[in-house]
């Protein structure tokens, strides 16, 4: 069992740095040519974390004082997973944007808050507890 949970986390890696696990997604009408650091840097966070190959699930980081990734795009449906990986308390909470409202409520280290995303559009959310601190999820 253990050299298999191996050898699927080596694909995974792999197929991030070159591509040969990955899906394709090549229904998205989107060339898949251009890649921003911030989807990279995220695709490796899910990768080390477990995070789903077919892009159901987005990680977001709490760290010090702001979100990392601060703006990002996901497909509708996909679940967005926030973790608390700093050391001082947050909130995730909707600010506006289409879909129903959300607070995670006091996020204390190391806990996570999930929130699936159904309805197109840019939604906007902050932290109630530290000013300035916000991000956005755009689903498509």
């Amino acid at each position: 069992m253990k050299q298999f949970l191996a050898a699927i986390s080596a694909c995974l890696v792999l197929g991030l740095v070159v591509g040969a696990c990955g899906d394709d997604d090549s229904d998205s009408g989107d060339s898949g040519n251009a890649t921003t650091a911030e989807q990279t840097a995220t695709e490796k966070k899910q990768a080390a974390g477990g995070g789903a190959a077919a892009g159901k699930q987005f990680a977001v980081a709490i760290v010090d004082i702001d979100f990392d990734p601060k703006d990002a795009t996901v497909k509708q449906g996909a679940t967005v997973k926030w973790t608390n990986t700093g050391k001082l308390p947050h909130t995730v909470t909707k600010e506006d944007g289409p879909g129903p409202d959300f607070d995670s409520g006091t996020l204390q280290p190391g806990d996570t808050y999930e929130e699936t995303f159904t309805t197109p559009g840019e939604i906007a959310y902050h932290c109630t507890i530290h000013s300035g601190q916000n991000g956005s999820i755009t689903v498509r």
